[in-house]
This record gives C-alpha cells, sequence and structure tokens, in this order.
C-alpha cells in the first residue's frame, strides 16, 4: 500500500465515518438516558468505522456483479487478476511526480503525529503508575484505594480510585467503585488508541468526550440508585465542579458539563423514541457502507454492455469451434509451484512498455488461452485490450509460461481454457 492509498484510502474514509457517527450521536441520542445503550453506540460506532473500509473490501471483491463476471462471463476458471506494476517515476510528468511526492510527504507527517501522541500517551500512563506507586494504598475488596495528599479531585483509573485523603466523602466513593466496576477505564483507553491513529480528526476528540460524559452519568445512576438522596448528591456534583482533572485517561468524578449531569439525574428512567432512533441511523450506516465499497467488482466489470457481449462472443467462439476444450473438467490444469509462483513468475519478466509508460497510460488486458492436454499453452489471443503495446505484453508474458500440470476428465488428459486478466499500473 504506498502512501496515496493510506491517506485516501483508509485514514480519511475512517476519519470520515467517525465525523458521522459523531454527528448521528448529538442529534438523536446525546439527551438520551438509555446510558447503555449510548456507551455501546459510541464504542461500536468507533469499531464500525475502522472496520468500513475492509468490509468495503470484501463485498467489492466478493459481490454477486464479482461473481457473475467471473463466473457467467468468464466461466468458472478465469484466473485471480495479476498486477504488473511500472516505475511511477520513470519518464512521468514533473507534475505526477510532485503529486507522489506530496503523497509522500503528508504521510510522513501523519506518522510523525503518530509517534508524538504514542508518546503523549505514555507520559500520561506513566504519571499516574508513578502515582500508584509512590502514593499510601489501601486495598478494599475489587479496588484498591491510592490517596495522592493532593489538591486535586478524585477519579479512577481500571481498578484504582484516586482520593486526596482518607476523609473522602462516601458517595464520591461509590462513584468511583461504579466507573470501576463498569470498566470505563478500558474504554478510554481504547479511545485513546484510536486517538493515536485519527490524531488529526476532531470527531474522535468530540466522541470521547460523549463517552466520558456517558460514564459519569452511569457512575451517577449507580450512586442515585444505591439509596443517596437526589438533592443532596446534586448539591455535592455541584461542589466537586471545581476540581482539577488529574489525567485525561482517568475517569474524574467531576466534568465540565456538570449542568447536564444534574439534568440526566432527574430524567425520567427511560426516554421514548429509541426505536425510531435505531432505524434512522440504519440508512446512514448502509450510504457509508456503499462509499466504502471497493471499487473493484466495478472496475472488472465491462465498462458497457458492449464490451461485455464482445467478451462473451469471444469466449463462445472458442468454445463452439473446438468442441474438445473443457470448460471444468474434474481435475484443473496448474501452473509448476501453483497460483502464486505463476504470479511470481510473470511479474518478474513482465517488461512495461516504455510508450505507455512515458503516456501514463493504464488499464486492464484480458487474454484468453488454452492449456493442452501435454500442458503446453496455445491459442493466446487478446479478448479485450486498451493498449497495442500492452495488450502484446500480455500475449507475450502468456506465451513465455512453461509447461503446466495438464487437468484431466475421467482420469484423461484434457484440453482446458482459461481466462488471465493483467491490470497494468504505474
Amino acid at each position: 500500500m504506498n502512501a496515496q492509498e493510506l491517506i485516501l484510502g483508509r485514514l480519511l474514509p475512517v476519519a470520515a465515518a467517525i465525523a458521522v457517527f459523531w454527528i448521528v450521536y448529538r442529534l438523536l441520542f446525546t439527551n438520551s438516558n438509555r446510558i447503555k445503550f449510548n456507551r455501546f453506540y459510541i464504542l461500536a460506532s468507533i469499531v464500525i468505522a475502522f472496520l468500513l473500509p475492509f468490509l468495503g473490501i470484501i463485498i467489492g471483491n466478493g459481490s454477486p456483479q464479482m461473481l457473475s463476471f467471473k463466473q457467467n462471463i468468464f466461466g468458472e476458471i478465469t484466473l485471480n487478476e495479476v498486477i504488473l506494476a511500472g516505475d511511477a517515476n520513470a519518464n512521468l510528468p514533473e507534475t505526477a511526480t510532485q503529486n507522489y511526492n506530496i503523497w509522500q510527504f503528508i504521510a510522513i507527517v501523519y506518522f510523525i503525529g503518530v509517534g508524538i501522541s504514542l508518546l503523549l500517551l505514555m507520559f500520561k500512563l506513566l504519571k499516574i503508575f508513578l502515582l500508584i506507586v509512590k502514593s499510601p494504598k489501601e486495598k478494599y475488596g475489587s479496588y484498591t484505594a491510592v490517596f495522592t495528599g493532593k489538591e486535586q479531585g478524585s477519579f479512577s483509573f481500571l481498578s484504582y480510585a484516586f482520593f486526596p485523603d482518607q476523609s473522602i466523602d462516601k458517595e464520591i466513593v461509590r462513584h468511583e467503585i461504579s466507573h470501576i466496576s463498569h470498566r470505563h477505564s478500558w474504554d478510554i483507553v481504547f479511545v485513546e488508541v484510536i486517538m493515536v491513529l485519527q490524531w488529526f480528526n476532531p470527531f474522535i476528540y468530540m466522541l470521547k468526550r460523549e463517552l466520558q460524559c456517558v460514564h459519569e452519568y452511569q457512575a451517577d445512576r449507580d450512586v442515585v440508585n444505591a439509596g443517596v438522596n437526589k438533592r443532596d448528591y446534586m448539591m455535592l456534583i455541584l461542589q466537586q465542579c471545581t476540581a482539577v482533572d488529574f489525567s485525561r485517561i482517568s475517569n474524574n468524578f467531576s466534568l465540565i458539563l456538570t449542568k447536564k449531569r444534574i439534568k440526566m439525574i432527574t430524567m425520567s428512567e427511560k426516554t421514548k423514541g429509541l426505536w425510531w432512533r435505531l432505524l434512522v441511523t440504519l440508512p446512514v450506516l448502509a450510504v457509508m457502507l456503499v462509499a466504502n465499497t471497493n471499487a473493484t467488482a466495478k472496475e472488472q466489470l465491462a465498462e458497457n454492455n458492449s464490451e461485455a457481449k464482445v467478451v462473451t462472443d469471444a469466449i463462445k467462439e472458442v468454445q463452439q469451434s473446438k468442441d474438445s476444450i473443457y470448460e471444468n473438467p474434474e481435475v484443473m490444469p496448474v501452473f509448476p509451484g501453483g497460483d502464486a509462483a505463476m504470479i511470481e513468475f510473470l511479474q518478474k519478466n513482465m517488461v512495461y512498455p516504455e510508450n505507455a509508460k512515458k503516456k501514463g497510460i493504464t488499464g486492464k488486458v484480458f487474454v484468453g488461452f488454452v492449456v493442452e492436454a501435454n500442458g503446453s499453452i496455445t491459442d493466446v489471443k487478446v479478448l479485450r485490450g486498451f493498449d497495442k503495446e500492452c495488450d502484446a505484453e500480455a500475449v507475450r508474458l502468456v506465451k513465455l509460461m512453461p509447461k503446466w500440470k495438464p487437468g484431466s476428465d475421467k482420469g484423461k488428459p484434457v484440453r482446458v481454457s482459461f481466462v488471465m486478466p493483467f491490470n497494468f499500473k504505474l
């Protein structure tokens, strides 16, 4: 994968998907008190955003159109596409070389940002680790209390709850225990890792902020459900709102959105309209999936019906004129060493035509040929081409192949026809 494919094919589609998921969340779910669902939505949206480009590739390559193309147009013995890549910088116009270098520069900047973000994340973790090591601690069942002795708000990380001293209010303790029991820290660590990869994307930071709000709502609900007076607890939240956030990867008792926390506490247990909101997200998800679908299937389909007919007629002509050619024998012919060895052989012996390289010509050639009963290659012809020199090079490569291990049907060696797509790329 080159720099341009990394940026345009992976990073930007993921960033765009995260942005869409954040917008949907803000419009439909941010004021809902279905806290468990909201947490699931945020985490799932990040995972789906990263999977969409890969799902697009799978769907594009395995779509009914692709299968139809391989099985109906070319039969079931169309070989995998062989990519023949030429030197992208050789004899190209100056602007093309400059564009290539621009993408390289962008990739370098991206990886520098990844490195810096990773160092910052490690620094945050190190600060918490040193605080755990240096501070007095006390084990309480499922969590360990760490008494920092510092003027800062209470917070939690993994199985550790951090308090200024032992005189902390019991409701605050319950709040931090809730964070620990729900494993909120793992959510934050996960998002922080994603932020390293998407450091340039402001929407991932916004999604993290929404997730932290959901964590606070969930911990507040647990405290209130334990029998604490709502009014007293809301007053405690107001008292804590000036606390300093020690670490952004910890769950802090006090967030900036104290007003929303109080509003969420006073809301009824359930919010109506969740199902229709979910239904609204389905077409959004479908659109994003289609947008990320790899174009391979469309590219390999004939560009119009007439071209598809030309290829189909060519194959039918071969099959009708030579009825002794098998389309799907019991045992298929095999290139010496298998498909991987065949692709390696073709790529090693390929010579990208100079004129095509100078003009920046790229495209696909479909070559038909027959593997004889003795394994030799005959009847090599271009079924569909795009450039005379590239077509000739594809034919030359097929004719250059050594004898195959012949196919057989009912124990008898037979002749088998094949189609091989060649993709000339710079």
